[in-house]
């Protein structure tokens, strides 16, 4: 901001350091929105505060409606909490030149926390005005950058869309500008923020993923599980003390009640046992976790961008609607169904890992793949080496521009057009919502449902099925489906299970229509 002409005078704490640790301690000391910790000498120290007559003419501007259901379940303005003895509202927050960095309003107080986040009814605090409706009124050129997972605004009561001025984000935020870094693959709670917020997004890429890998007990009881199979092929007579000391640990680490167990199975059942704790170890270790937070506006670079390809190579990926190429893994002969046994998938993954950090060490130079599969398979592979080649040419470079991030905002602040783009999880075959830093919409209709998701949705709609009957012996009377996001897949389930069929497109598979005979089970309600 800075380099781009912004006011910023001495600067924030940890600006010349670039130590966000330090930014964060400041502004706690500057007060912060926790009452239990809100202390006389913070609020009456600070000096961005609001004036209580020139706060109560903004107010009065608001519709006597909500001015009507804010007092009603708040009190009159301006309340008692950020309140300090003279009467002014004290804003949580540091100022630096004319850039102000200030803590997100609580959208409410009190001892129903859950309530504050998801009441649909719960109007805006007397509080949460002046942060919001009195600043732009101070400057022409007031512009309100959110950085949260939850923008408050959007979270506020009334209308979904098509805002009023008695609706909480209308009157909040009125006609100030939003700009919103938004994660990019949570398009469902973005375009609430763009319907109900007029904000413009940017969207930034998901934080740095790593493979959970086993630990602590987990690892230890991963060990044990390969000296039992050593055991019972050398030396089946210390199959009872092996068995022993898996079911001891299991107990001590409280294991027996994830893996649903009440007491510990008979010998003749105890292979079989092990079989469902292998899978259930190669499931939890095999899980991508998040390995830490994404810097706005950084690329991923070394051992980051390493796990970040290996995790966004898993999945099939998914071009102009179809499948274009298979999964790494699954290329390397890895069933990605799930029945791999635990020493096979970690096999795959470290062969995986080496063809990735060797083409990390050729600078993904992508006339080098065939050369790096060969090198690390030992034989040629022309299904691997696309692989490789498609992540040199196409998610490594568009990794790199994630530094379009920070010059969209900048853009936007100064009025700038933010160009579109799609959104969904790049880890999930979606290389096309890469790069990141721009203002995405929720669904694309040409390419909705790809063709991927809809085969991904009928196994899941018959494999649902089919389990209930085999635990019930009956079928289902009705199913529910949640539909959120990205997942796309569970909207074709759901038109799978009503017996709907795709007719397919170049992009997408298009529009669904009802089949012309119902083959299988009665289609539940």
């Amino acid at each position: 901001m800075r380099s781009a002409g912004y006011d910023l005078g001495d600067g924030f704490p940890g600006l010349a350091a670039q130590d966000g640790d330090a930014l964060m301690h400041a502004l706690i000391a500057a007060g912060g929105q926790d009452p239990d910790w809100l202390t006389e000498e913070q609020l009456s120290g600070n000096p961005i505060r609001i004036a209580a007559e020139v706060y109560g003419s903004w107010y009065a501007t608001l519709p006597a409606q909500l001015r009507q259901r804010i007092e009603e379940h708040w009190g009159p303005p301006p309340g008692q909490l950020y309140v300090d003895t003279t009467g002014e509202i004290v804003l949580a927050g540091l100022r630096a030149g004319n850039v102000v960095v200030m803590v997100q309003p609580p959208r409410g107080f009190g001892a129903n926390p859950i309530a504050i986040y998801h009441d649909p009814d719960l109007p805006p605090t007397t509080t949460t005005s002046p942060r919001i409706v009195g600043w732009p009124r101070n400057s022409a050129r007031m512009r309100w950058c959110m950085l949260a997972s939850t923008e408050i605004s959007s979270g506020c009561p009334e209308k979904t869309v098509g805002m009023s001025a008695s609706c909480g984000p209308d009157a909040a935020l009125g006609n100030l500008p939003l700009i919103y870094p938004f994660l990019v693959n949570d398009p469902g709670e973005g375009t609430q923020a763009k319907r109900r917020a007029h904000a413009t997004l940017v969207d930034h890429l998901v934080p740095p993923m790593a493979r959970a890998e086993s630990y602590g007990d987990l690892a230890r009881l991963e060990q044990l599980l390969d000296e039992h199979a050593n055991i019972a092929a050398m030396d089946p007579a210390k199959l009872p003390a092996i068995r022993a000391q898996i079911w001891t640990l299991i107990q001590a680490a409280k294991l027996d009640h994830d893996l649903g167990l009440d007491d510990r199975p008979h010998d003749a059942e105890f292979d079989d046992f092990l079989l469902h704790v292998d899978g259930w170890l190669c499931e939890v270790k095999d899980a991508q976790i998040r390995d830490g937070l994404h810097v706005l506006g950084a690329a991923p670079s070394g051992p980051g961008r390493v796990n970040l390809v290996l995790a966004m190579l898993r999945a099939q990926q998914i071009w102009g609607g179809r499948q274009t190429l298979p999964g790494l893994r699954e290329a390397l002969g890895l069933a990605e169904d799930g029945s791999a046994a635990r020493v096979s998938v970690d096999e795959h993954e470290n062969t995986a890992r080496a063809l990735v950090e060797a083409m990390e060490d050729r600078a993904w130079d992508a006339t080098a793949a065939m050369e790096t599969v060969h090198a690390v398979l030992g034989r040629p592979d022309k299904t691997v080496a696309e692989i490789l080649t498609f992540a040199a040419t196409e998610i490594v470079p568009r990794l790199a521009r994630t530094t379009d991030e920070i010059d969209a905002v900048l853009h936007a602040l100064e009025g700038g057009y933010v160009p579109a783009g799609p959104s969904g999880s790049p880890l999930r075959g979606l290389v096309n919502v890469l790069p990141t830093g721009r203002n995405f919409y929720s669904v694309d209709p040409k390419a909705v449902p790809s063709r991927l998701a809809w085969e991904t949705g009928q196994a899941l709609a018959d494999s649902l099925v089919a389990r209930y009957r085999a635990d019930t012996g009956e079928w289902p009377r009705s199913v529910g489906l949640s539909c959120v996001g990205h997942q796309r897949d569970a909207y074709v389930r759901r038109r799978h299970r009503r017996g709907f069929r795709s007719v397919g497109r170049q992009a997408g598979l298009g529009r669904c229509f009802p089949a012309s005979h119902r083959v299988g089970p009665p289609r539940p309600g």
